[in-house]
């Protein structure tokens, strides 16, 4: 499946590709992660809660909800990102792609110039190249590279379920409740997600991850438009992460080769620790007060 209607800026940078030049994919590889902030959040959704009533339909319901997001092994799209990540304000654009098992390549954009940053993983390990300040993380997990990026320790297969609306890789209904058009579905680890009519339509529209609440918006062929991330954890009466991101360009099952998951580094690069990423990593920018609120 693939999107229509980009804007002239998201189709101009999928239209440069070169796998043989560093930091640039074939367009059907191109993921362009574009970030505005705003100074305000908006109203989170009110998830039901209670003992509810028994729904015995949960896990037929369930697999007719994820059903397109189960069918997922590789994808690329446009994700506009806005609000906070682990405390800190972010913004930049990332070109990405993902395919499983565990695989995922992000390059960070400048609105000129050439990529700022490049995080290529694989299922075992990953290796985070900051161009710019010739600086280099290596042999460290995917899901420890993106939390020192955004705050949100998910690997490549969460982020592909997250970013799909499948909340969770393989996620399996254990148990569901009613509550008036909402049912809640338990599945495994704790992870609870949220089910309501859209345009009558089912939909998953919401989820509890462990510390954080993640809600669906805007369904479009079926797959979430937007998805923002919320953590329970606080900071001067904020959330510690609450982001939002806006899906485009989607294209899913995408023939991502062996070589979109490669990356040469230059051999001067300064190794970096996660400890100097942490709140100061390429998708960070100084905190403002008058604008540290999540996203818009």
């Amino acid at each position: 499946m693939t999107d229509r209607g980009d804007d002239p800026q998201e189709q101009s940078h999928r239209a440069v590709s070169n796998l043989s030049e560093p930091g640039r994919f074939r367009p059907s590889f191109v993921l362009i992660l574009v970030v505005v902030l705003a100074g305000c959040s908006p109203p989170r959704l009110k998830l039901p809660e209670g003992p509810g009533l028994s729904f015995p339909d949960y896990a037929a319901l369930f697999e007719t909800v994820v059903s397109k997001c189960r069918g997922v092994n590789s994808l690329d799209m446009v994700i506009r990102l806005s609000g906070r990540g682990g405390g800190t304000r972010l913004r930049g654009r990332v070109l990405a792609g993902m395919a499983s098992p565990g695989l995922v390549r992000l390059e960070g954009v400048a609105p000129f110039g050439s990529p700022f940053f490049f995080l290529v993983g694989s299922p075992d390990t990953a290796t985070l190249w900051l161009t710019r300040e010739g600086r280099v993380a290596r042999d460290v997990p995917v899901a420890d590279l993106v939390a020192a990026l955004t705050g949100v320790a998910w690997d490549a297969d969460d982020l592909r379920a997250v970013l799909t609306g499948c909340v969770m890789p393989d996620p399996h209904p254990i148990q569901g409740r009613q509550y008036g058009d909402w049912v809640a579905v338990d599945l495994a680890a704790e992870v609870v997600a949220f089910l309501r009519p859209i345009d009558g339509v089912p939909r998953l529209v919401a989820a509890t991850r462990h510390q954080f609440t993640i809600e669906y918006a805007e369904f479009r062929l079926g797959f979430p438009r937007r998805v923002r991330v919320v953590s329970s954890e606080m900071t001067r009466g904020q959330p510690t992460t609450d982001f939002t991101a806006r899906l485009s360009n989607l294209n899913l099952n995408v023939d991502l080769g062996p070589e979109v998951f490669s990356l040469s580094v230059p051999n001067d690069v300064v190794p970096v620790t996660l400890d100097q990423l942490r709140g100061a990593g390429p998708l960070t920018v100084p905190d403002d007060p008058e604008s540290a609120g999540g996203s818009p």
